[in-house]
Parts: structure tokens; sequence; C-alpha cells
């Protein structure tokens, strides 16, 4: 660590920005890099960037912040500027799509406050994926569903993995893709959402919380879902991936709080089940629609563009999804105790299916048809290869291969899962 700071200290303005911390959990993580920059002596010091992460960690960034911005003499070294780094693949892997976006949007009310109180400017650099279940969608309407004022005509943003190609790998589409960062920067900045009603508010809350237990509850360790995904889907191949920035796993431990988030993601759209994106979803969605509360969830839809955007990405997501594609990894790879958790997990994205058409309204769901014909065109010419990915994970855990054979049915593997990946567009 010294020796990078060293090495730091070296470089010219031009060559260092960020110093980005991943998973903070204290105001001494902040304070460190600080430290450790004065005593190297960097002349042009980097700026410190917490990096919230994990559920907790969102929950935390108000106390954390707080704390920092309390020091006088740190208000001055920022020059009272401050940039915050949002995960959204870790939390969503701890809590679920629903739940995670919440505490997203509630994380940037608080530091905007805590800003406001300071006199601070605030950059967010949100860390997103291309996936649903990790914060992927259209740019205008991302930024159209931040909080008021969190969009001050400013933002960071990451692409990642696949999607990089796919936006900037060709120029005309490098320009337009750049172009639509700008345009929605501008108009979030200039048009701002509303702020949300206090009954929205509680509503989402109670979703939250509901959708979270729900989500936690599915993949609970001691139950046969994490043996499930573990036979069903093709994770452990993704770590050969060339287009993966990192491993697959933190370390050397098979179970899911040691997986990350990409291949999380990834291995579940790779089945054409998504269940990032939607998982406890149903149940939120089940409690929200009932009559005491319809008309609320019908008006934060129609008027917070926060909801509206999570609706929208939701019913993408119910697009993409194909149940009956899960049942061909299963006939070939599971044994009936693994039979009746994909057999669980589609009944529940049943129930998503008639909700999102029960309490959406009937306008919005015409015009979100039509933006999804293409998705649906894509969905036909997958299937097979689906099918050819199936039968080779079965050869390649079933068989007995010499080298040769194992080299192309690898070959053939990684083929499946780059064209499955192209197909679905947003699954980085």
């Amino acid at each position: 660590m010294w020796s990078t700071f060293k090495m730091l200290a070296e470089q010219p303005k031009e060559c260092i920005g960020a110093y980005v911390i991943s998973m903070t959990s204290a105001a001494s993580d902040i304070l460190s890099v600080a430290y450790l920059q004065k005593e190297t002596k960097i002349q042009n010091k980097l700026r410190v960037v917490p990096l919230f992460e994990t559920l907790d960690d969102l929950k935390n960034a108000k106390l954390i912040i707080t704390k920092l911005f309390s020091l006088s003499w740190y208000r001055k070294s920022i020059h009272y500027k401050q940039e915050i780094m949002i995960g959204y693949s870790d939390s969503s892997k701890d809590a679920g799509k629903l739940s995670a976006s919440w505490h997203q949007y509630k994380l940037q009310e608080e530091i905007l406050k805590l800003a406001k109180k300071h006199k601070i400017d605030i950059t967010f650099f949100h860390g997103r994926g291309g996936s649903a279940g990790r914060g992927g969608g259209p740019i205008q309407a991302t930024l159209r569903s931040q909080p008021p004022g969190s969009v001050n005509g400013k933002i960071r943003i990451t692409d990642q993995g696949e999607v990089i190609q796919q936006k900037y790998g060709y120029e005309p589409l490098a320009k337009y893709n750049l172009c639509s960062y700008i345009g929605a920067v501008v108009q979030a900045t200039l048009k701002p959402p509303p702020e949300p009603k206090i009954e929205w508010k509680k509503l989402i809350e109670k979703m939250s919380e509901i959708s979270m237990e729900f989500y936690r509850g599915n993949i609970n360790e001691k139950s046969d879902f994490i043996r499930y995904f573990k036979t069903v889907t093709p994770h452990k191949a993704l770590g050969k991936l060339s287009i993966g920035s990192r491993p697959s796993k933190r370390k050397n431990v098979d179970n899911i709080k040691s997986l990350r988030a990409i291949p999380w993601v990834f291995a579940w759209t790779q089945i054409r089940l998504f269940l990032p994106a939607w998982l406890g979803t149903p149940e939120a969605l089940k409690y929200s629609s009932t009559k005491y509360f319809k008309k609320t969830l019908i008006d934060m839809e129609k008027n917070w563009p926060f909801f509206y955007s999570t609706m929208d990405m939701l019913d993408m997501v119910i697009t993409k999804v194909d149940p009956e594609i899960s049942k061909v990894y299963e006939d070939k790879l599971a044994d009936k105790k693994l039979k009746l958790v994909g057999k669980k997990l589609r009944s529940q994205f049943n129930d998503l299916k008639k909700l999102n058409k029960m309490i959406t309204p009937a306008e919005i769901l015409k015009q979100r048809k039509i933006f999804r014909s293409s998705v649906i065109i894509r969905n036909i010419y997958s299937e097979v290869l689906h099918i050819i990915q199936a039968t080779v994970m079965k050869k390649i855990s079933t068989q007995r291969l010499n080298a040769e054979n194992k080299k192309y049915l690898n070959d053939s593997l990684m083929t499946s899962i780059a064209g499955i990946s192209a197909a679905m567009k947003n699954t980085g």
C-alpha cells in the first residue's frame, strides 16, 4: 500500500483521478487515504471516493458522511467538493432489486441534505452494470428517476463488460450514446423530478421490506436453491470468459456471499430466469395492489419517475424471461428436488406477470409492448443457443472426455454464453 502511494506521488496530474474505496464501512476508511496522501507528499491529491456497495453500507452511509462533514479541516481539504460512489451490484445481490433501488434512492436524499447543511458540492458516481439486476437501463429514464437535485449538471457512471462493445464499439453508436448521456444530464438538471409524496415513501418502504424478506428467504443456503443455482446455471464457466473484468468469486469459497454480483446476475440470464431483477417483487406487489393501497400504487407509477422507471425495467425483464427455457436445463441437469425449486420459481414469476398486467394502466402496457418488439424477435433466435448450451453442460458434467473433446465442448459453451449475452443485450 505504501509503495502504491509513493508511486502515485511521482505521477503527473493528468495520470490520476479518483481513489475509490471499495466496501467503505467507516469514516476512518476515507481519512486513512487522506492521511497516506499527506504522508507520501502527493502534490496533486486524488479525490477520495467512498463506495457504498452492500445494503448495510447503503444504510450506514448517512452516519459515515455525517462524521466526515462535521470535521471543518476535512471540508476545507476537499475544497467543499465530495464525490460519492453508489454500488448497485452487491446491494441487489444482498437484498433484491426493489429493496436495493429504494435504499440507493434514500442514500442520495440523505447525502444531499447533509451537503446542503455544510455547503458541499456533491457528485454521485453510479456503479451500474448493464443488466436490470445491477442498475442497467436507458440513461434518460435512469437519471430522471434519481432524487431531485442529485443530478446537478454532472454525473459519473460506469459502463462495463460487453456493454462497452455494444455502446462504443462503432463510432456513430459511440457518439449517439455520449450525446444521450449529455442530454439526459441536461434534462435531469433543468427539469428535475418532483419530490415524492409522503404516502409514496411509506408504501415503497414497506414494499422494500417485504421484497427483501422474500428474496432472502428464497436464497437461504440451507435450501436446495443454492444447489439449483450451482447445477442448472453455467456459473462456473463464466470465470473463463474474456469479457469478465474480475474473478467470479472473491474467495475460494463456494457460496453466494463469496460469489461476485456480476456472475450471479449473468448466470440467471443464461437460463432466462433473470432472477436477481425480480425475485421478492411479486410479494411486494401483492401487498401494495390490495384495495387499500392500489390508488397510491397507480399514482406512483403515473407521477413518480423513480417508481415508473422501476416498473418499466420490470416489464422489460418480464419480456425477456422465458420460464420454458429453464425447463430445458432442468431436464438435462436437475434431479427431482431441484425441479421442484424450478417449479416454485416459475410459479412466483407467473404471479409477477399477472400482477404487472393488473396494476399497470392499459395505455402504458400498450406503449411498452411497442418498445419491446425487438426483444421478442431476439428471444426466438436465442432458443437454439440455450438448447446447445444445456446439452454441452450435460456432456461436460456426465461424460469422461479426452482433452480434445473437452476443449471443443468448452469452446461451444463459451460461444453459447457470448451468443445468449448478445441476444439479451443488457447482461453486463
